[in-house]
């Protein structure tokens, strides 16, 4: 059997099992939406997608690692989001530093009752790889693409992605199964006074 937290990857590229993976992944976030505080069945992913259960266990073998899929699938869309962001200068360094990480915890609160559990089980060390790997590789990207003045070199930047991603993917999650959980506000508070200054882009120019 396929581990829980890994049964996504690796599988199949063929454009059918794409799209049967991406039905899945859009029938969870939907049901998980409706019921946010309610454990996500596999009996109301497939009926939502209109599939049967197999084609579910083709793919993952709980709701867990589809949720841990869902959120690795929607953490790739971020880097591009902050980099127009930034680079438009319609938000300062550090408020879209706050936006970003906004979005990370939204994407996990969406899925908490599942990732709670992921986070929480004895493979709870191998998701929480994935998530801070996702991170790490959503950091290096920007410092790949966004300008900076005096850029340090390519081995600290790498270092610092790296540092970075793992260490808010183990923050978030531990915050995701802390009963009871801080506020959000707070939460993104802390993490972006703990985000070196020289990792936030410059302030937007002045138009004055």
């Amino acid at each position: 059997m396929r581990s829980a937290t890994t049964s996504a990857a690796g599988q199949s590229r063929d454009p059918r099992a794409i799209r049967t993976r991406a039905r899945l992944a859009a029938a969870f976030t939907a049901v998980a939406a409706r019921d946010p505080d309610t454990p996500v069945a596999v009996s109301a992913v497939v009926a939502e997608a209109g599939l049967n259960r197999s084609s579910f266990y083709a793919h993952f073998d709980t709701t867990g690692a589809l949720a841990v899929y869902v959120l690795e699938q929607a953490l790739e869309q971020l880097p591009e989001q902050d980099l127009r962001t930034r680079l438009r200068g319609t938000a300062s360094g550090e408020e879209a530093s706050r936006l970003v990480l906004g979005d990370i915890i939204d994407q996990v609160e969406l899925q908490r009752v599942e990732l709670a559990a992921v986070f929480g089980s004895t493979e709870g060390g191998t998701a929480l790889a994935r998530f801070g790997q996702r991170l790490a590789d959503n950091i290096a990207y920007y410092f790949d693409r966004m300008p900076m003045a005096a850029p340090p070199p390519p081995a600290q930047l790498a270092t610092a992605a790296r540092f970075l991603g793992h260490g808010l993917a183990a923050a978030i999650a531990a915050w995701l199964v802390d009963k009871p959980r801080r506020p959000r506000a707070e939460l993104i508070a802390d993490l972006v006074e703990l985000v070196p200054t020289w990792v936030h882009a410059p302030d937007p120019p002045s138009t004055t």
